[in-house]
């Protein structure tokens, strides 16, 4: 996340006269979230004052906001140019670059700004992102958890911790992240998923399920929240449930093979084999490389009396199928 910072000591106004009330006035209106106000302001203190680093620094950063991060790389850089220790310029030039996919570049960034100010939370967690990237997932784990030492209530590094953790299979320690993130912020969907994706893991359905339901008043148009809450009413039995969230999910993303396949499996499950058909061969359409999909069009086919052409998309999903008149079908 970009980081609205107050005027670094290490870079100094040049003593024209409003520079300083005027650079107030924008950085309070960008945190009230008066973007347009900001900007001008910004422009008004570089029109007299062409490379004022507080100025091209912020400049940036909304830039970066309003997806326009070629815009600030350059404005970012400007300001680092004019003043090379400037620690949150580093920081927010790391994100611009992790945005691009310039991983490395990002990892420069916040390792300066981190050589600048060894104890900034903020950019270690942010090097922690990068890491995550990079497939470094041991020294991801340590930046994080260097963060949070440091600064135990950074939301965004609470959230991807449980992350990571989810996908180390460590789910309990997880949902103690996501829990911590919900209480600095209580009303935030993406954690709330996140909290019922490690409750999946460790088979707390209920549990799951209610976080699902809150994300979900949260957000209604929430398409990733029915489709989890699909899997979980699933896991648990409640396969009408499960079938209308799916159907909720494929509402508002009507192309997603994910969730055509999930609803075909709740179908399958309830003995409606034709209309779970129906949405693997969609789920296939859309993902044809999907052998998962592939083979249970197979099974399914099987199961309505369809044997050649069953066996057929089974072997093209599972492997080799071996038809034994006394064994029956096995997979080579």
């Amino acid at each position: 996340m970009s980081e609205l910072p107050p005027q670094p000591e290490s870079v100094e106004n040049r003593g024209i006269p409003g520079i300083e009330q005027t650079l107030k006035a924008a950085m309070a209106h960008q945190s009230r979230g008066e973007y347009a106000q900001a900007e001008r302001l910004y422009r008004e203190v570089l029109a007299v004052e062409p490379g004022q680093p507080i100025a091209l620094h912020l400049l940036g950063v909304l830039a970066h906001m309003a997806g326009q991060s070629e815009m600030a790389l350059e404005l970012i850089r400007a300001a680092i140019h004019q003043a090379p220790d400037y620690v949150a310029a580093h920081n927010n030039l790391g994100n611009v670059l992790r945005d691009l996919g310039d991983l490395e570049a990002a990892g420069a960034a916040y390792q300066r700004a981190i050589a600048l100010k060894a104890d900034y939370a903020e950019a270690i967690g942010n090097l922690g992102l990068v890491q995550v990237g990079l497939k470094e997932a041991a020294a991801a784990e340590a930046s994080y958890r260097q963060a949070l030492e440091l600064k135990p209530d950074l939301f965004d590094t609470l959230n991807n911790l449980g992350s990571l953790l989810c996908q180390s299979d460590r789910a309990q320690e997880a949902v103690s992240c996501f829990e911590k993130a919900l209480a600095l912020r209580p009303r935030s969907p993406g954690v709330l998923c996140n909290l019922a994706a490690a409750f999946r893991q460790t088979g707390q359905l209920q549990a799951g399920i209610s976080a699902l339901h809150q994300a979900i008043a949260l957000q209604p148009d929430l398409a990733a929240a029915h489709h989890s809450l699909g899997l979980l009413l699933q896991r648990a039995g409640s396969l009408t449930e499960a079938e209308q969230s799916y159907r909720a999910a494929l509402a508002l993303e009507a192309d997603n093979p994910v969730y055509c396949s999930g609803l075909a499996s709740a179908l399958e499950l309830q003995g409606r084999l034709t209309e779970a058909l129906n949405h693997y061969q969609n789920a296939l359409k859309l993902n044809p490389e999907n052998r998962e999909v592939a083979g249970s069009i197979g099974s399914v086919l099987l199961a309505l009396g369809e044997a050649e052409e069953g066996l057929l998309r089974e072997q093209q999903g599972f492997g080799v199928v071996i038809f034994d008149s006394e064994q029956g079908v096995r997979f080579g």
